[in-house]
């Protein structure tokens, strides 16, 4: 039970002084005591009017909230990440025709697994003769 003391009541300036009988009857009344079943007739009320969803449709729309600086940071790591895992694309040249060529590239067997590859220098053997030809630029030999 609350009861309202009269005298902790503010009178905005301006305003008359409070009616003493208003001022009784203030004193005298007491808040109604809420009922325990409150609480479940709303709930059960609420969920009447509005019906529950599918749970594959919750989780289709589901929403999750993150900061814009998080949100940044993991889009550049992920655009980092996918830089430093992409293979270069260099073109293999030929020795003897000086041409690029993509096949000796694509020679690789598929049992190879995926990662950093090691070769051997076994059976290297320099070359002999080296030809160098300087061109002008933009020209042609």
């Amino acid at each position: 039970m609350t009861r309202v003391n009269p005298d902790d009541l503010e009178t905005p300036a301006g305003d008359p002084e409070p009616d003493p009988e208003l001022a009784r009857l203030l004193q005298e009344w007491a808040v109604p005591a809420v009922p325990d079943s409150l609480d479940q007739r709303v709930t059960a009320l609420y969920r009447s009017r509005i019906p529950r969803r599918p749970l594959w449709q919750r989780l289709l729309t589901a929403q999750i909230r993150v900061p814009l600086p998080v949100a940044v940071a993991l889009i550049a790591a992920l655009l980092v990440a996918v830089w430093m895992h992409r293979k270069p694309n260099v073109p293999v040249e030929s020795v003897e025709s000086g041409e690029s060529s993509r096949a000796a590239s694509l020679e690789t067997p598929a049992t190879v697994p995926p990662g950093p590859r090691t070769s051997s220098l076994a059976g290297f053997e320099p070359v002999r003769e080296m030809n160098v030809t300087v061109l002008p630029q933009g020209g042609t030999p």
